[in-house]
C-alpha cells in the first residue's frame, strides 16, 4: 500500500504563518495583491504625476441656489407651461431666439431657456443676454465682411474650377475660412483638422480636408494686412519695431507701434518673412519699405522712430532709411539688450568655467535634477542663450543655496567626469574662496541690471521711464556697495585684520571694474547711439504728468523735445509753450495709478492739444524691442521641429493673427 503524500517543507519559501495569513485572506480580493505590492519599493513620481486639482464651485453657492429653487417652487412658482417654444419666438422677435431639438435657445447667449413668460423677460433683460446680441450683431457683420472680401478675392485671383470656386456654398466657405483661422491662431496644425472632422462638423457645414484647407491661407494673409490698413486708415504717428532670429537661415520681423485717437497704444506685427541667410544693411532697408510703404501704403513723413538691438547692420539700415525715405526717424537702440551686455564684460574665468560646468551637469542629466530637487526643494533653474540674464538667473539660484551644493555633491552618482571637475574646486580651499567672491560681487552688480532690464521689457508707457531707470543703474554703479560681498570677505577673513577684509574686497572689484567702464562708455560717451537714446529718454520726461510737477517745465525743457525730429518744428514748440502754464496747472491735480494712467490722463483734457498731439507722438516711443522677441516666442509655441517645412505665408498668417488679435490695445 503506497504511503500518503507528505510535502517537503523544507523546500516553502513562504513561513507557515505566511501561508496562514494568505489563506485568511483569499476570499478577500485584491488582498493579496496589497500585501505583495507593500513588500516592493515604490518607484519616485515625477512632478507632474500629482493628481489635478478640480475646481468646483462652493457648496455654500450650490446650496444657496438649491433653497432658492425650492422656496419658489414651494410659493407656486413652476418652470413647466403648457406653450409650444415655436410661439414664444413668435412673442420675442428679435431677440435671437430660436427652437433646438425642442427647447427654446438663445443664440445670443448659446443657452436653453425655460418657457415660462417671466423667465424669458428677466434673461432679455439681463446684461448677459444684452452684451450677446450686441456681439452676435457685431459678429455677423464680421460675416459678411469676410464673405464680401472672399468674393472679390476669387474674382481678383480667377478661382474657378480651383476648389476653391464660388460652387462652394457661402455657408461652407464661411465655416471652412473660420476654421482655418482658428487652428492657426490657436497654433494648431491644420493637419489635426482631418482628426477633428467629426466634431467641427457636427451640426455645422461640411468641412474639407486639411491640404484643401491650407489653399485658404494666402486669403487669410491678405485679409489681416488689409485689415492692419484700414486699422492705420488715420495716419497715427509710427514706430517701427524689427529683429531678425536663425530660424531656417534668417527670420525677419517687423511691427509697428502707435497711439490710437482715444489714446491706445497698440502694437501690430505687419511682416515675417523666412530669408536665405543673414541681411546686410541695404537689404535690411529694401524690406521695411516694403512692409511700411509697399504693402502698408504708409506716408514717410509719419515714421518716427526705429527700434532695434545694437547689431551694427541695424545701425546701417537706419542710415539708409533716413537719407531716401523717412527723414523724421529716430534710431532707438534697445536698453533692455544694451543692458544685458553689461553682464558679458565680467572678468570671473573660475566662476565662469565653474558655471559652464554646472549648467552642463543639469542640462545632460535628468537624475541630477531630482537629487537636487530632493536635497533643495528647488527644481533647478535652466538656462536659455536666448532670455536676457538667463546666466543670473543660473547664478542667484546658487549663491542662495550654496550651502547646499557640497551635499548635493555628496549625494548624486551621475555624471562622475563633471562632477569630479566641480570637486577640484570645492575641495581646494583657494580657489573655493575664490569662487565665492566672485559670484557674491557678479550677483551684486548685475542685481540692479537685471531688475532694470526686466523693468523696461514691456510695452506700456515706458518711454518716459526710461531715464529715471538708468540714471538708478548709474547711481549703483558709483556708490559701489556690495553687501554680500562684503559679508562673504569678512566671513572669509575670520578673525584677522580688517585689512584682510578690505584686500578682498579690492580683489573682487577687479573682476567687475571692466563691466563698470564698459557701462559707462555705452550711455556717457557723447554721439554715441545710446548717449543720444538716453538724450531724448530725458527730454520726453514732461510728458508724465506725475513727473511734469516735480520737474516743473521751462522753455529749456520744452526746447529740449527738438531731440525728436517729429517735434523738431517752430509751430509745434510755440505752441508747446503758449500751453505750458495750462500744462502745469493740470499736472499739479494729476493722479496717475493703476486705474489711471498717463494716457488715459490725457484722453482726458479737454485742452492742451498741442501737448495731447506731442503725447501721442512720444508714447509711440519705446525703450526695448522686446515686443519682437515676444513674436519669436510665439513662433517657438506655435511650430515644432516637424513642421520646419511650412511655407512663408503659413507662419506669416499664423504670427500676424496670434501678435495682432491677443493685442487689441494696450494701455
Amino acid at each position: 500500500m503506497d504511503e500518503p503524500y507528505v510535502r517537503d517543507r523544507s523546500f516553502d519559501y513562504m513561513s507557515d504563518i505566511e501561508l496562514d495569513v494568505l489563506d485568511d485572506e483569499a476570499d478577500e480580493p485584491g488582498t493579496a495583491t496589497d500585501h505583495a505590492l507593500q513588500n516592493l519599493e515604490r518607484a519616485q513620481e515625477a512632478a507632474i504625476s500629482r493628481d489635478r486639482s478640480m475646481k468646483r464651485t462652493s457648496s455654500e453657492k450650490d446650496e444657496s441656489s438649491a433653497n432658492a429653487k425650492k422656496t419658489r417652487l414651494s410659493q407656486g412658482e413652476s418652470t413647466h407651461v403648457n406653450i409650444s417654444p415655436h410661439k414664444r419666438v413668435e412673442e420675442f422677435p428679435g431677440e435671437m431666439l430660436t427652437v433646438s431639438a425642442g427647447k427654446l435657445f438663445c443664440d445670443a447667449c448659446r443657452m436653453v431657456v425655460a418657457l415660462k413668460k417671466s423667465i424669458i423677460k428677466a434673461h432679455l433683460s439681463s446684461e448677459r443676454h444684452l452684451s450677446g446680441k450686441e456681439n452676435r450683431k457685431q459678429q455677423d457683420l464680421r460675416q459678411q465682411r469676410v464673405m464680401e472680401s472672399w468674393e472679390k478675392y476669387q474674382k481678383r485671383h480667377h478661382l474657378a474650377g480651383t476648389g476653391l470656386s464660388a460652387t462652394v456654398p457661402s455657408a461652407q466657405s464661411l465655416r471652412r475660412i473660420e476654421t482655418a483661422t482658428a487652428m492657426l491662431k490657436a497654433g494648431i496644425p491644420l493637419a489635426k483638422v482631418d482628426y477633428l472632422r467629426p466634431l467641427l462638423e457636427e451640426n455645422s457645414e461640411r468641412l474639407t480636408y486639411s491640404t484643401h484647407l491650407a489653399s485658404y491661407i494666402p486669403f487669410l494673409l491678405e485679409s489681416e494686412k488689409a485689415n492692419l490698413r484700414e486699422e492705420l486708415n488715420d495716419k497715427p504717428f509710427v514706430s517701427v519695431i524689427f529683429d531678425g532670429s536663425t530660424y531656417q537661415g534668417e527670420m525677419l520681423v517687423i511691427l509697428v507701434r502707435f497711439v490710437s485717437n482715444d489714446f491706445q497704444i497698440c502694437q501690430r506685427l505687419v511682416r515675417v518673412h523666412v530669408l536665405a541667410k543673414s541681411l546686410n544693411g541695404q537689404q535690411l532697408a529694401r524690406e521695411i519699405i516694403t512692409a511700411l510703404s509697399t504693402e502698408l501704403q504708409y506716408p514717410s513723413n509719419r515714421v518716427i522712430a526705429a527700434i532695434r538691438d545694437g547689431a551694427s547692420v541695424n545701425g546701417a539700415a537706419i542710415r539708409i532709411l533716413k537719407d531716401i525715405m523717412y527723414p523724421s526717424i529716430t534710431n532707438i537702440i534697445c536698453v533692455s539688450h544694451s543692458l544685458d551686455n553689461v553682464g558679458k564684460h565680467f572678468e570671473t574665468e573660475l566662476l565662469d568655467s565653474f558655471l559652464h560646468l554646472w549648467v552642463s551637469l543639469f542640462a545632460h542629466s535628468p537624475a541630477s535634477r531630482m537629487v537636487w530637487r530632493n536635497q533643495t526643494g528647488e527644481s533647478i533653474r535652466s538656462y536659455s542663450c536666448t532670455r536676457w540674464w538667463s546666466w543670473w538667473e543660473v547664478l542667484s539660484q546658487l549663491h542662495r543655496l550654496f550651502r547646499e551644493v557640497v551635499p548635493f555633491m555628496d549625494a548624486l552618482e551621475s555624471c562622475p567626469s563633471i562632477s569630479a571637475k566641480l570637486r577640484s574646486v570645492l575641495e581646494d580651499p583657494d580657489q573655493l574662496k575664490l569662487l565665492r567672491l566672485q559670484l557674491t560681487i557678479t550677483i551684486d552688480t548685475e542685481k540692479p541690471l537685471v531688475q532694470k532690464t526686466y523693468l523696461l521689457e514691456g510695452d506700456g508707457e515706458l518711454v518716459v521711464e526710461a531715464y529715471t531707470h538708468l540714471q538708478e543703474v548709474c547711481a549703483a554703479a558709483l556708490l559701489e556697495n556690495y553687501p554680500q560681498t562684503r559679508a562673504v570677505a569678512a566671513e572669509i577673513a575670520g578673525e584677522r585684520d580688517p585689512a584682510d577684509v578690505q584686500a578682498l574686497m579690492t580683489q573682487a572689484k577687479v573682476c567687475v571694474a571692466p563691466t563698470v567702464r564698459y557701462f559707462r562708455t555705452k550711455f556717457n560717451t557723447p554721439g554715441s547711439p545710446m548717449f543720444e537714446a538716453v538724450r531724448l529718454f530725458k527730454a520726453v520726461r514732461i510728458l508724465c504728468p506725475r513727473q511734469a510737477r516735480d520737474i516743473r517745465p521751462t522753455e529749456a525743457h520744452v526746447t529740449a523735445l527738438r531731440v525728436l525730429p517729429a517735434l523738431d518744428d517752430d509751430a509745434t514748440i510755440g505752441q508747446l509753450m503758449e500751453e505750458l502754464p495750462a500744462y502745469i496747472v493740470a499736472a499739479e491735480n494729476a493722479i496717475i495709478d493703476a486705474a489711471t494712467t498717463r494716457l488715459t490722463w490725457w484722453r482726458n483734457q479737454s485742452g492742451l492739444q498741442a501737448w495731447k498731439d506731442a503725447a501721442k507722438i512720444v508714447f509711440a516711443l519705446l525703450p526695448s524691442s522686446a515686443p519682437a522677441e515676444r513674436v519669436f516666442s510665439l513662433l517657438e509655441a506655435a511650430t515644432s521641429s516637424r513642421q520646419s517645412s511650412l511655407l512663408g505665408d503659413h507662419l506669416e498668417a499664423t504670427l500676424m493673427l496670434q501678435y495682432n488679435r491677443g493685442r487689441l490695445a494696450m494701455a
